[in-house]
């Protein structure tokens, strides 16, 4: 062919992918012969060994760009269409270089379905094609998709790839192109390039010589052309269409841009996380699909996720490759004409993987997401089945260090676990043959402890005096453990404050261990959980009175996130065997909420296997009821610090987040449950726990019995609150306050009682302030308790906390055994009258079980019975639990919802109780001048007026009447946008659900892949069935530190003797992060955080405020408006004063 052929064309718009769709404006062709390259870099075999027939076509085509991408995109939450950010290109122009093959090299079956392609039948020689032409993989594509995804096979006869050299498939054309123009017929498309990634390296003659370089991989040819004059031409379309590309590719960057500034050769790195789809169709039959995700750019897969076994709604997380890192170059990225393409497959084991639709997303969107989650319909690939369902969720933003770092380390498949302290960690465990060989306890036969009994130190000495703690006798064992410790971990996310824990020792424990008589005991071990952090201590082999001594693992600081939360301690026998448990010897939680900062609190508490059955914890008392003394204890000690009490008092306004903490493996898990909740778990089926739950729910009854108390007190008189009253003294001329019992509560019920009747306007400003009063009265009850450890915080101390921020009550002082007789007898007279009110209520119940049977034998003598039908007999399963589960659901949602009521009327969540009371009494007060009579009587007065006068009439002749019947069509219309109603909100509701369902999924893939695989749910909010009180005991003291010096105490509080451990609570979406402490305390402007734990003459001393800035500030601008005060009207005071001195001399 001398000449090229020019073709005109208007074909129907084709496309690989969801991405830009094309169709051809022209097309110039010319017809020439390659010679058979053995390299890429322009070696060929010799001509003479080369066919003269192996003719190939070279086309030059332009072709016209139809805007497609994905424009509409809904919200994520919410469902609603968003608008459109200029995302939809208009008309453009792109160029291409495409070197075709006879249809007649191919061989036989192949050529039979590319002519299917070509002549149509898409479907026929889908199969085909996509073993013939789909694009290559990449050796890191190879690697990682090799087990999921078939390897698609090559062509046969390539003749230009030959055994010495291969193009590359970066070069191969798409196989849709095949239908695109009638210039194909006879031959298919083999490579495509860009024009602007070709390059004329040499021309003589009819010789000319080509350099494709794309993505890349290079590819050099020569071709023959059939005149000088038709390689001259070939060789000035290629330069004038570069520069026309060059200009199209300016025009469509601009616009892709739409005012966007790209930094030279900027490099764009994304974080891509491919949330969840929602509503995918099922492509296979009798199961759900088995979705996954690949992602194209420019043809190539960037990515591809596992897939989903059986899930029309799937979740992808982490593990299964929901995240990944994208870096590509911005121009590269915005000259793209498909954007970023993501495609939902069905996979199959056998036969081929389904597509279930794609869709596009442009640079511009990409490049301005921020993270937020956007859902996109799915729609079909051409040639493909239009589902019309279905759609995907992502994420994309920038990726930080953070997420590079981690996804670096993902990929290497190694943990960032930090320093969990799991058990499987821990050394001891004394089996029967090391007790039998291992000697605990002597006689000392000379010095000062001669004829003591010493003990061997466990689980070791002192490192700093070995010598003189390998032995100690159990008195300096006691003086030993109460010493401060040496070493502490400091764990948890929380910024509240500080909880200071040591665990000090055990007593009584029972021995777990078989061979007791042998000197096999137990092998204690002490867990700590409290809130996302999870703790233990050393192990004390052979031991039933363990006491750990300041340099072992026994010292904790926890960081609080809630004030409701609780410290909830395990004793354990520690078994070292790897297939049994670890026995539970008791638990208790600590209730830290009335506690008061700046005290330390030398706790001593009494085990129990659980807290929420009373079977089981009544079962471990009997064991104990003649010698109360025997009974097994633990002994703590705690301190806690509060960096503002204002800021602790109003994060009780926000609902407390979920915390879950995750461990190793099972045998931890079972000690982590079983320290939170005990050795019975309610939530699991058996009619043991639903007697439990009705049985809590009879035990609740006996608040009747503090009511009554209340009221006869109320009504009689006879309550009497201590107000304090001032006496004067006349002899030494001062006022002595007194305090003096006043019947405040029966004072305050009969004005309120009077008001009310005089004004029912005052019915709901009354109704407020009942539920105020009622918790103060409480609180006031509570604390008149003898038991200091059963008191609550005081009210003033709460509204201080609120106004000034600071604990103006001081440190809490409470000496052993502190009015131990008076709470004896009055925890002994409240169990006698809860036993005399059952006897009475198991007397009544007896009595009228007698009149019962009494009554049924008179109507049995009688033989009354009134039903004829005939009686049916037969024997029947009854699957209690499909029934009886979700009533066990129900009772435990039930007893937990009134445990939490419980705890707020008496002041175990004080902080909730005061917000209650709080708001109570201001709507009180709001209400009170609301004028509710006049509202609700006008109110009333306009409906009766409006709906039962004679005037109704008129609205039935001129309205009602004239309603026509409705006729089908409009019931069914009626009906039909109902229905659309009905379904819209049904999909609010599953989105919701998909909602919380996939960030419970990827949050929990999170934690088992940061943690561990085994999860426990932490309650927050206290809701335990029984109260774990501190023995008389124990014992409260303030805290007064040791002064120091600056260098000192700077070291302490940058984390001296201090391991800092991060807890479990996880921030932020896609990667989130751990909440990390800084390594100092001080904040920024102080020598320290603590200053007044300064030494007297110490560098930083005099610096002792513990102002925040926003009191800083408050401060300084008092003392310029005071000083802005004194000088407009003090001096002008002063100069006057000072001249009338003057004049009057």
């Amino acid at each position: 062919m001398a000449n090229a052929s020019v073709l005109e064309s208007a074909s129907p718009p084709t496309s690989p992918t969801a991405g830009s769709q094309t169709t051809l404006k022209s097309a110039q062709v010319w017809e020439v012969v390659s010679q058979i390259p053995i390299n890429n870099k322009g070696t060929y075999l010799p001509a003479k060994l080369s066919p003269l027939n192996r003719r190939r076509r070279i086309s030059v085509e332009v072709h016209r760009i139809l805007p497609c991408f994905e424009d509409e995109i809904t919200d994520g939450k919410n469902g609603s269409t968003a608008s459109k950010d200029g995302s939809v290109l208009p008309e453009a122009e792109t160029c291409y270089v495409r070197i075709l093959v006879p249809l007649s090299t191919i061989d036989t079956v192949p050529a039979k379905r590319i002519k299917d392609t070509i002549t149509g039948d898409v479907k026929k020689a889908e199969k085909g094609i996509k073993g013939l032409f789909s694009a290559g993989k990449s050796k890191h594509d190879e690697a990682s998709l090799a087990a999921t995804e078939q390897n698609p096979g090559k062509e046969k006869n390539d003749d230009d790839s030959d055994a010495y050299t291969d193009a590359g498939d970066e070069f191969k054309d798409s196989p849709i192109d095949l239908q695109q123009s009638e210039a194909f017929q006879g031959w298919y498309p083999k490579y495509r390039v860009p024009i602007r990634m070709i390059e004329t390296i040499e021309h003589k003659k009819r010789h000319v010589e080509v350099k494709c370089e794309f993505k890349g991989h290079v590819m050099q040819r020569e071709f023959i052309f059939e005149s000088q004059s038709a390689a001259a031409a070939f060789c000035t379309t290629i330069e004038e269409n570069k520069k026309r590309q060059d200009k199209r590719t300016k025009d469509r960057l601009e616009h892709m841009l739409s005012g966007i500034t790209l930094p030279k050769d900027e490099q764009l790195t994304f974080l891509i996380d491919i949330c969840s789809a929602l509503d995918l169709p099922r492509t296979d039959i009798g199961r759900d699909s088995d979705p996954y995700v690949t992602v194209r750019f420019e043809g190539r897969k960037i990515h591809r996720t596992h897939h989903i076994t059986n899930e029309d709604n799937p979740v992808w997380t982490l593990r299964s490759k929901s995240l990944f890192v994208w870096k590509v170059n911005a121009l590269e990225f915005f000259q793209s004409e498909d954007g970023l393409i993501f495609e939902v497959k069905d996979y199959d084991a056998v036969g081929e993987n389904e597509s279930m639709g794609g869709f596009s997303v442009s640079p511009q969107a990409l490049y301005r997401w921020n993270g937020e989650r956007r859902t996109f319909p799915l729609k079909p690939l051409l040639g493909k089945r239009d589902y019309g369902k279905g759609s995907l969720a992502l994420r994309v933003r920038r990726a930080t260090q953070h997420d590079l770092e981690f996804m670096e380390n993902f990929a290497r498949n190694t943990k960032k676990k930090g320093d969990q302290y799991y058990f499987s960690n821990l050394k001891g465990g004394a089996g029967t043959l090391r007790s039998l060989t291992t000697v605990y306890k002597k006689k000392e036969k000379e010095g000062p402890d001669k004829d003591k009994f010493k003990y061997l130190v466990r689980p070791s000495p002192d490192p700093k005096r070995k010598e003189d703690t390998t032995w100690l006798t159990k008195e300096r064992i006691d003086e030993e453990s109460l010493k401060d410790s040496y070493n502490w971990i400091d764990v948890g996310s929380g910024c509240l404050g500080k909880i200071y824990v040591e665990v000090i020792g055990c007593d009584n424990l029972p021995n777990m261990d078989k061979g007791g008589t042998f000197g096999n005991k137990t092998d204690s071990l002490v867990s700590v959980v409290y809130e996302d952090c999870f703790a233990r201590t050393d192990v004390i082999n052979d031991c039933l009175s363990p006491r750990w001594l300041p340099w072992s693992q026994r010292a904790f600081i926890f960081n609080m996130m809630h004030t409701s939360s609780q410290i909830f301690l395990g004793v354990f026998d520690y078994d070292s065997n790897p297939l049994s448990q670890h026995d539970m010897c008791g638990r208790v939680s600590v209730n830290i909420t009335n506690f008061r900062p700046n005290t330390v609190y030398l706790l001593r508490y009494k085990l129990y296997p659980t807290a929420r059955a009373k079977f089981n914890r009544e079962k471990f008392e009997q064991k104990f009821e003649r010698d109360p003394s025997k009974h097994c204890t633990i002994t703590i000690r705690l301190r806690m610090e509060l960096e503002d009490e204002r800021t602790l008092l109003l994060s009780n306004l926000q609902y407390p987040s979920q915390v879950y903490v995750n461990v190793d493996n099972k045998k931890d898990f079972h000690v982590l449950r079983q320290t939170i909740i005990g050795n019975q778990d309610l939530r699991r089926y058996g009619l043991g726990n639903i007697n439990a739950y009705v049985e809590e729910l009879f035990d609740l009854l006996t608040v009747y019995y503090f009511l009554e108390d209340a009221f006869v007190s109320l009504f009689l008189w006879r309550s009497s609150s201590i107000i304090p009253l001032p006496l004067p003294d006349f002899r030494k001329f001062k006022v002595k306050w007194v305090n003096a019992p006043f019947p405040l509560h029966s004072m305050m019920a009969f004005l309120c009682a009077t008001s009310l009747v005089e004004n029912l306007d005052l019915v709901p400003s009354f109704f407020f302030g009942c539920i105020g009063w009622l918790l103060i009265a409480t609180l006031e009850k509570r604390n008149n308790n003898p038991s200091p450890w059963k008191r609550s915080k005081p009210l003033v101390q709460l509204i201080y906390s609120l106004v000034v921020g600071k604990n103006v009550v001081g440190a809490e002082s409470i000496k052993p055994n502190e009015n131990l007789k008076a709470t004896e007898e009055h925890e002994s007279m409240w169990r006698q009258r809860l036993k005399e009110a059952q006897q009475k209520a198991d007397q009544r119940a007896l009595e009228y079980a007698k009149q019962q049977e009494e009554y049924l034998k008179e109507m049995e003598e009688i033989g009354e019975d009134t039903d004829i039908s005939t009686k049916i007999g037969g024997f029947s399963v009854d699957p209690t639990k499909r029934w009886l589960l979700p009533i066990q659901e129900w009772l435990g949602v039930i007893c937990e919802s009134l445990r939490i009521v419980r705890n707020i009327i008496v002041w175990e969540e004080c902080y909730l109780s005061f917000w209650i009371a709080l708001g109570s009494f201001l709507l009180s007060i709001v209400f009170y001048f609301v004028p509710w009579g006049f509202l609700t009587k006008w109110t009333l007065r306009i409906v009766v007026w409006l709906s039962f006068g004679p005037w109704m009439k008129l609205v039935d002749v001129f309205y009602f009447s004239k309603i026509a019947p409705e006729t089908d069509e409009q019931k069914l219309e009626r009906e039909n946008r109902l229905k659309v109603e009905r379904d819209k909100w049904l999909e609010g509701q599953k989105l919701e659900a998909q909602l919380r369902k996939e960030r419970a999924a990827k949050l929990k893939d999170f934690k088992q892949y940061l943690f561990g695989e085994f999860v426990c749910h932490v309650n927050v909010l206290k809701r335990d069935r029984y109260f774990d009180a501190p023995l008389p005991a124990s014992c409260a003291v303030p805290y007064s530190p040791k002064l120091s010096s600056l260098g000192t105490l700077a070291m302490q509080e940058a984390g001296y003797h201090r391991h800092r451990v991060n807890g479990q609570q996880l921030i932020g979406d896609m990667i989130p992060t751990l909440s990390e402490e800084t390594l100092t305390e001080a904040p920024v402007g102080k020598p320290a955080r603590k200053t007044d734990q300064l030494a007297e003459g110490s560098l930083g001393a005099l610096y002792s405020s513990d102002d925040s800035y926003s009191s800083a500030a408050l401060k300084v601008g008092s003392i310029v408006i005071g000083a802005g005060f004194i000088t407009w009207f003090g001096v002008p005071i002063l100069v006057y004063v000072i001249r009338m001195i003057l004049s009057s001399d």
